[in-house]
C-alpha cells in the first residue's frame, strides 16, 4: 500500500515537472508562436530537449517520426540557446531600439520607449501588446508611470514630454520648454510633479496636473541624461555627461551638492527606497554607490566590459540591477557590492532596466528591439555561458567536420568541437573586429580577416599564429582558401580583392573593379574562378589564374553581403541588404531566381554539400532553409537576435551559424532528403584525385567516376560521394 502510494506520488511529480516545463517553454516562445504557430513542435523541442528527465523522454516518439526523410522539414538545435536560464519571456513589436522601460505600480503592465517614435504597453503576464502610443515626432528616450498607475510620461528627442492616459492610451498633453532633446523623466512619489532631463544641460520640473513648467534646474556643463526623485520627494538626482551627478532641493530647485568620481559620462541614476543611498551608472563601465546625505562615495561596482547605460533597485533596496552596452545585465548585492549574477540573452546593447514592484522580475530594454523579462531569483545563479562577447560575423567548418571556427567583434576567433559545441581554444592577436574566417582544405590552417586591415594565418592544431598578411589599405571583410590550398583570397573595404600565396604569405595580385567595399568572396570547387560580393550592389566573377574580370552580376537593389558557390560549381548564391537571395548561373551569369521571405538584410548564405538546399541568415533574427532547385522555403528557425553568418557541414545535413549576441549554434536539418556529397577532382601535379568527405583520404581518380556516385575505396570507410561532372567539361576543354 505504501509502495503504491509512493509510486503514484512519483508519477504525479513527473507529470507536474513535464507540465511546468511545457508551460515555461510556451511562455518563452510565445512571441514566436503568435506569428508562426506552425513552428510549435520545433520551438518546444529545441527548448525542452535540455530539460531534465522525464521531459526529453516525452518528446522521443514524436522526434523519431518527425526526423524521417520525407517528413516536414524542421530545424533542430544541437546546442542550447545562448541565454541565461532566468529569461522568462521576450516582448517583441518595436521596429527600433528600445531605450527605456518601466513597470506599473501594480505590476500588471509594462511601458517601453523606442527609437521607432512610439511607446508600447504590454500585459506582464501574457506578454501581449496592449496598445501603442503614437504622437512623438522623434525617438522616445525615456518613460515613467505615475504612482497611481493612471498616467504615463514620455521623454523624446523631439524636445518634448508627453502625458498619456494609461487606460485608454490617449495623449493628454505635451510639455514644451526644453531647447534640446529630452533624455529622461521621473514622477514624484506623490504624483504631483514631473522631472525631465535634457541635452540642453538642464532639468525642468512640471506640474503633473496642468503640465505647467514650475522651474528649471541649471548647473550641469553637459547633457543631462537621467534623473530620479527621492522616495520622500524632497530631493532630485541628475546624471550628466559632465561625469557628475547633482542633488537638488525639489522645493526650491537649489543645487545641494555635486557627486564627483566617475571618469566618464554618467548615464543613469536611481535612489534607494529608503532614500539613504544613490546608484549611478557610467560610461566608465562601472556603477557607484553614494551616501545621499553627505554625497560621499561608498563603493564602485566593477564587472561590465562596456558602458553601463541603466540601473535600478529592487523594492527592498537589497538588489541593484545594471544594463550595459556589453549586451548583459548584472545583479549586485547592494550591501556588499558583490556581483550576484549575469543575465545573458540580449543580442545587442542593453539600454535600460526596471524591477517589478514585488521584486520578482526584471525588465530590460535593448538595441535588439525587444524587452526581456527575467526571474530575479534564478538570475542570481552564477552561471557562465560560453561564447563571444561581441557579434559573431563569420563561421566555418573544418573539412573533416570535427571543429568549427567563429570570428567576432570581440577581436578573437574561437574553435569549437563540432559535435558537442564545447569551446576548444581562443585565437587572439587581431587588434580590431574579426570579420571573416576560413579553413584550409586539409584542415591544417585557419585564415582570419579583420578590421585591423590584415589577415592572419593560424595553426589549427595548436592555435599558434603563423603569419600576418598585410597589404590592404582598409578593413578586410572576408576570406576564402582555394580548393587545393595553394592560395587565399581576401575581400576589403578598399574596394579590392587580393590573392596571397598560402605557404609564404606573399601577395600574388590585386583584383580591382568594384566601386565600393567588397564584403565577401568565394572560390569555385575547381579553383578556376572567384566570386566577390560588394556594397556596390553587384557580384563579380574573376579568373583565378590571371585575375581578369570575367563578368558582373547585376540585379540586387542594395549592397550584397555574402556569396557562395554550389559544390558542382554551376550555381552562385548571393545574400543582400535588399532582403533577398539570388541564384545565378555561374557559366552565363544569368539570374535564375530570387528567394524572398526575409524581412531584413540577408547577412549570409551557404549551399549544402550535396547541392540540394541553401541556408540563409538575416538581421530579421531567423535562419531559413530553401530548396535549391525550386527556390521553395522549407523551414525557418527564429533566434533571439540578428543571425550574421552561416556555414554548412561538409558531409551531413547540418549547419552552423553565429548571432549578434555572441552565440554559435549547431543545427540539424531534419526531414531533409540528403544525397551524396559532391566532390571535385584536384590535380596537384601527381595526377587527379578526389578526397573522401568522410575519412578525408585521397584516392586516384578513375575516369568512369565522373558524374557517378562512388564509394570510398579505403578499407573500412563507408563514405559515398558524387564526383563532380563539371570537371569533365573543364578537362575536356
Amino acid at each position: 500500500m505504501v509502495a503504491a502510494t509512493a509510486e503514484r506520488t512519483r508519477a504525479q511529480d513527473k507529470r507536474g515537472a513535464v507540465f511546468t516545463a511545457f508551460a515555461r517553454a510556451l511562455r518563452r516562445e510565445a512571441y514566436v508562436l503568435q506569428n508562426q504557430p506552425e513552428l510549435l513542435w520545433q520551438q518546444l523541442y529545441n527548448r525542452l530537449q535540455w530539460e531534465e528527465e522525464p521531459v526529453p523522454a516525452v518528446l522521443e516518439r514524436a522526434l523519431e517520426e518527425r526526423s524521417r526523410p520525407g517528413s516536414t522539414p524542421w530545424l533542430k538545435t544541437k546546442t542550447p540557446f545562448h541565454e541565461s536560464s532566468a529569461l522568462l519571456s521576450v516582448l517583441e513589436g518595436h521596429s527600433g531600439f528600445v531605450n527605456a522601460c518601466a513597470v506599473s505600480p501594480d505590476g500588471r503592465f509594462i511601458v517601453s520607449a523606442s527609437w521607432d517614435n512610439t511607446l508600447k504597453l504590454w500585459d506582464t503576464e501574457s506578454g501581449r501588446e496592449l496598445r501603442t502610443l503614437e504622437g512623438h515626432s522623434h525617438w522616445v528616450q525615456g518613460c515613467a508611470v505615475s504612482p497611481d498607475g493612471r498616467l504615463i510620461v514620455s521623454a523624446s528627442r523631439d524636445k518634448t514630454l508627453k502625458l498619456w492616459d494609461a487606460e485608454s492610451g490617449r495623449e493628454l498633453r505635451t510639455l514644451e520648454g526644453h531647447s534640446g532633446e529630452v533624455s529622461g523623466c521621473a514622477v514624484s512619489p506623490d504624483g504631483r510633479f514631473i522631472v525631465s532631463a535634457s541635452d540642453d544641460r538642464t532639468l525642468k520640473l512640471w506640474d503633473a496636473e496642468s503640465g505647467r513648467e514650475l522651474r528649471t534646474l541649471e548647473g550641469h556643463s553637459a547633457w543631462v541624461r537621467g534623473c530620479a526623485v527621492s522616495p520622500d520627494g524632497r530631493f532630485i538626482v541628475s546624471a550628466s555627461w559632465d561625469n557628475t551627478l547633482k542633488l537638488w532641493d525639489a522645493e526650491s530647485g537649489r543645487e545641494l551638492r555635486t557627486l564627483e568620481g566617475h571618469s566618464a559620462s554618467v548615464s543613469a541614476c536611481a535612489v534607494n527606497p529608503d532614500g539613504r543611498f544613490i546608484v549611478s551608472a557610467s560610461c566608465d563601465k562601472t556603477l557607484k554607490l553614494w551616501d545621499a546625505e553627505s554625497g560621499r562615495e561608498l563603493g564602485t561596482l566593477e564587472g561590465h566590459s562596456n558602458w553601463v547605460q541603466g540601473c535600478a533597485l529592487s523594492p527592498d533596496g537589497r538588489l541593484i540591477v545594471s544594463a550595459s552596452y556589453d549586451q548583459t545585465l548584472k545583479l549586485w548585492d547592494a550591501e556588499s557590492g558583490r556581483e550576484l549574477g549575469t543575465l545573458e540573452g540580449h543580442s545587442g546593447e542593453v539600454l535600460g532596466c526596471a524591477v517589478s514592484p514585488d521584486g520578482r522580475f526584471i525588465v530590460s530594454a535593448g538595441e535588439d528591439r525587444t524587452l526581456k523579462l527575467w526571474d530575479t531569483e534564478s538570475g542570481r545563479e552564477l552561471r557562465t555561458l560560453e561564447g563571444h562577447s561581441g557579434f559573431v560575423n563569420a563561421c566555418a567548418v573544418s573539412p573533416d567536420g570535427r571543429f568549427i571556427v567563429s570570428a567576432s567583434w570581440d577581436n578573437t576567433l574561437k574553435l569549437w568541437d563540432a559535435e558537442s559545441g564545447r569551446e576548444l581554444r581562443i585565437l587572439e592577436g587581431h587588434s580590431h573586429w574579426v570579420e571573416g574566417c576560413a579553413v584550409s582544405p586539409d584542415g591544417r590552417f585557419i585564415v582570419s580577416a579583420s578590421w585591423d586591415n590584415t589577415l592572419k594565418l593560424w595553426d589549427a592544431e595548436s592555435g599558434r599564429e603563423l603569419r600576418t598578411l598585410e597589404g590592404h589599405s582598409n578593413s578586410v571583410c572576408g576570406c576564402a582558401a582555394s580548393p587545393d590550398g595553394h592560395f587565399i583570397v581576401s575581400a576589403s573595404w578598399d574596394h579590392t580583392l587580393k590573392l596571397w600565396d598560402a605557404e609564404s604569405g606573399r601577395e600574388l595580385g590585386t583584383l580591382e573593379g568594384h566601386s565600393d567595399g567588397v564584403r565577401g568572396c568565394a572560390v569555385s570547387p575547381d579553383g578556376r574562378f572567384i566570386v566577390s560580393a560588394s556594397v556596390d550592389q553587384t557580384l563579380k566573377l574573376w579568373d583565378a589564374e590571371s585575375g581578369r574580370e570575367l563578368r558582373t552580376l547585376e540585379g540586387h537593389s542594395d549592397g550584397v553581403r555574402g556569396c557562395a558557390v554550389s559544390p558542382d560549381g554551376r550555381l552562385i548564391v548571393s545574400a543582400s541588404r535588399d532582403k533577398t537571395l539570388k541564384l545565378w548561373d555561374a557559366e552565363s551569369g544569368r539570374e535564375l531566381r530570387t528567394l524572398e521571405g526575409h524581412s531584413d538584410w540577408v547577412e549570409g548564405c551557404a549551399v549544402s554539400p550535396d547541392g540540394r538546399f541553401i541556408v540563409s541568415v538575416s538581421r530579421d533574427n531567423t535562419l531559413k532553409l530553401w530548396d535549391a532547385e525550386s527556390g521553395r522555403l522549407l523551414g525557418t528557425l527564429p533566434f533571439l537576435g540578428r543571425v550574421l553568418c552561416v556555414a554548412t557541414y561538409p558531409w551531413l545535413p547540418r549547419a552552423v551559424c553565429g548571432d549578434s549576441g555572441g552565440g554559435v549554434h549547431l543545427i540539424d536539418l531534419e526531414g531533409i532528403e540528403h544525397g551524396p556529397v559532391i566532390v571535385t577532382a584536384i590535380d596537384r601535379g601527381d595526377g587527379p584525385h578526389v578526397r573522401c568527405p568522410a575519412c578525408l583520404e585521397k584516392s586516384p581518380l578513375e575516369q568512369n567516376w565522373f558524374g557517378q556516385v562512388v564509394g570510398c575505396p579505403r578499407l573500412g570507410c563507408e563514405g559515398h560521394m558524387r564526383v563532380n561532372p563539371f570537371v569533365t567539361e573543364l578537362k575536356a576543354s
